[in-house]
């Protein structure tokens, strides 16, 4: 497995929850749907309203690119030409990948990392893995603190809290309010024992310092 897909697999797009690949009917109308977010309340232990969520989004496609003297197949971001085969022609699986900022009253810095993965004919195969946690946009930092699945039940789909621990950071060198959220560097928190913890520098690994490049998509309100 190439270093794209090792990192791909193990923080940003996990595997589909083990369930074959099947169309879902889930699109972004979902995330300005109020029971989209119902269990928030008792994972925070707090009320809270929500207003709007402001949505970033980023993709990653499979594409065919030269690595090493070799052709290979992984799936990169959109916007990245490096390294592409633009001369062969070549569409597969893609991961539409979120931030969403939650609007809330009282007001609150919560927010949620959300995937979408979609097959070579547009249609919506899976989703997740998905996190909960908070942003401080004078340090440029995201940390998500807990895993999230989502339920469906005849095709409404919700949130539920995972039992899988979980301490993520994201570092962005770039977090400009409605324009965009550049990712530089993950740090993934295992434990406090020396070794257990890993950092994930997005330039050197991804040889692409724009490679977790949010960009702003629209603000929608919750109902």
């Amino acid at each position: 497995m190439s270093t794209f897909k090792t990192i791909l697999f193990l923080v940003l797009v996990e595997s589909l929850g083990g369930c074959a690949p099947k169309n879902i009917p889930f699109n972004t109308s979902n995330f300005n749907k109020n029971s989209f977010y119902a269990v928030l309340p008792q994972i925070l232990n707090k009320p809270i309203r929500l207003d709007s969520v402001i949505l970033y989004e980023t993709t990653f496609e499979e594409k065919p690119y030269e690595g090493y003297f070799v052709v290979d197949y992984s799936e990169v971001n959109a916007q990245n030409d490096k390294n592409i085969l633009h001369y062969k022609n070549f569409k597969g699986f893609y991961q539409k990948l979120y931030i969403l900022k939650l609007v809330t009253e009282p007001r609150d810095s919560i927010a949620i990392y959300f995937s979408l993965k979609y097959n070579a004919f547009d249609q919506c195969v899976g989703f997740g893995p998905s996190y909960l946690g908070w942003w401080d946009e004078q340090k440029k930092l995201l940390y998500f603190y807990n895993e999230l699945y989502t339920k469906s039940k005849k095709n409404v789909f919700a949130l539920r809290k995972s039992r899988l621990p979980l301490g993520l950071y994201m570092n962005a060198n770039e977090m400009l309010p409605g324009q965009y959220i550049n990712i530089e560097k993950m740090i993934v928190e295992k434990s406090y024992e020396i070794g257990n913890n890993v950092v994930i520098d997005v330039a050197r690994i991804f040889r692409d310092p724009a490679a977790l490049k949010f960009m702003y998509l629209n603000r929608e309100k919750v109902e």
